[in-house]
């Protein structure tokens, strides 16, 4: 009798391919464990990015009270003395839209067109923000230059974009069992509204900011949610 991994002219390769399974199973099973914790590590990023921003946002108001919060946008402080917390705000913006989009794709529960179409969506706005301090504001009173033409583009986007593909993403949170992220979407969504309408009444910088606080909030839900599916489908599996 042939032993394993000997060719047999009765048997054949017989006992190669049934010890190949075993292997194979545990290969399989271990990229499904790597990926797992691939996409646990950019919710993570995603959370820890999103209160990082709300610090930094709620920071720049104390440490720059020369910016009007009522009627001036957030990317004013970027011209202060403390441009470069504004600046790492907007990074921290960027990589984390970027983190939670990777956990997105990664996740089995986002599994229609639109809702991984929605993901993409938040890659794009993830680089748009990472490119958005390349190209300073003008400040008020200014000439308008190439380079504040181009940051007002990139913030338009971003601004229109990123509560479009949170409204996408409302029924995959459902199932993932959020309540909460769902909810801030809509919110989000009504925000976006709300500060085109400040903008033409003079409130503009206000509007702003509470757009800017759901959009954090939400991405911090949102990253939590993943996180907790996850912990529970392992649980599930065992």
């Amino acid at each position: 009798m042939a032993e394993a991994g000997w060719y047999s002219p009765t048997c054949g390769p017989g006992p190669e391919v049934a010890l190949d399974r075993p292997v194979r199973r545990r290969s399989t099973t271990a990229c499904v464990a790597c990926w797992d914790g691939f996409m646990r590590l950019a919710a993570v990023v995603a959370a820890a990015a999103a209160v990082v921003n709300l610090l930094l946002l709620g920071l720049l108001h104390v440490v720059s009270p020369e910016v009007d919060p009522v009627t001036r946008p957030v990317s004013e402080y970027a011209l202060g003395e403390f441009g470069w917390l504004a600046t790492a705000r907007t990074l921290a913006e960027g990589v984390g839209v970027i983190a939670l989009a990777v956990a997105l794709l990664l996740e089995r529960t986002v599994a229609t067109r639109v809702e991984r179409a929605a993901a993409l969506l938040l890659v794009v706005v993830g680089v748009l923000k990472l490119a958005i301090p390349l190209f300073p504001v003008d400040a008020m009173g200014t000439p308008a230059t190439r380079a504040g033409q181009m940051h007002n583009v990139l913030g338009n986007l971003t601004f229109f974009l990123f509560p479009l593909a949170a409204l996408l993403l409302f029924r995959a949170f459902g199932r993932m069992g959020s309540r909460l992220a769902p909810a801030i979407a809509v919110v989000l969504a009504v925000a976006t509204v709300g500060v085109l309408v400040g903008d033409a009444i003079g409130g503009f910088g206000l509007a702003q900011r509470a757009y800017l606080v759901l959009s954090a909030l939400w991405q911090l839900l949102a990253a939590l949610a993943v996180l907790r599916n996850r912990r529970s489908a392992t649980r599930a599996a065992r």
